[in-house]
């Protein structure tokens, strides 16, 4: 994003906030720790969530695409599962920043549907969860009986 020259919004801490604040340059823009509510209100205005790291699941690309915002993700890990390339956002191969950089020069908000994103995070929904783990149970029950 040093590169790039576009705005950034960073929301979280980690071990590497103090390096990373130490190189960011123009318009990257560090929140900390946000409150829920706030978490909310950054991911519906954002133009798209970014998850460039490799994760089990990513709740927070989920939450994001809640909000019926894409999602531009690392492609390995729980993204596979969460993000349908050109439908809830695009997939990138590589982690170096000039992979990530080239996904997004060549995005576009505009390609995708924000109910359409919406749709496809409610299946990973709390209650949706636990019915789906209700069956599997039960299913494997009527297996072994």
């Amino acid at each position: 994003f040093n590169n790039l020259n576009i705005t950034l919004k960073i929301f979280g801490d980690g071990p590497q906030e103090k390096y990373l604040k130490k190189i960011a340059r123009g318009k990257i823009e560090f929140l900390g720790k946000v409150s829920e509510d706030e978490k909310t209100r950054l991911y519906s205005q954002c133009i798209a969530y970014i998850n460039p790291q490799l994760e089990d699941f990513g709740i927070t690309a989920v939450e994001a695409m809640a909000s019926g915002r894409p999602v531009i993700a690392y492609q390995a890990g729980g993204a596979l599962e969460t993000v349908i390339e050109g439908k809830t956002g695009t997939l990138f191969e590589e982690q170096t920043w000039e992979d990530l950089a080239d996904k997004i020069i060549r995005f576009n908000h505009r390609d995708y549907n924000p109910q359409e994103i919406r749709d496809h995070a409610l299946q990973f929904d709390t209650e949706i969860f636990k019915k789906k783990i209700k069956e599997f149970i039960i299913s494997k029950m009527a297996i072994t009986q």
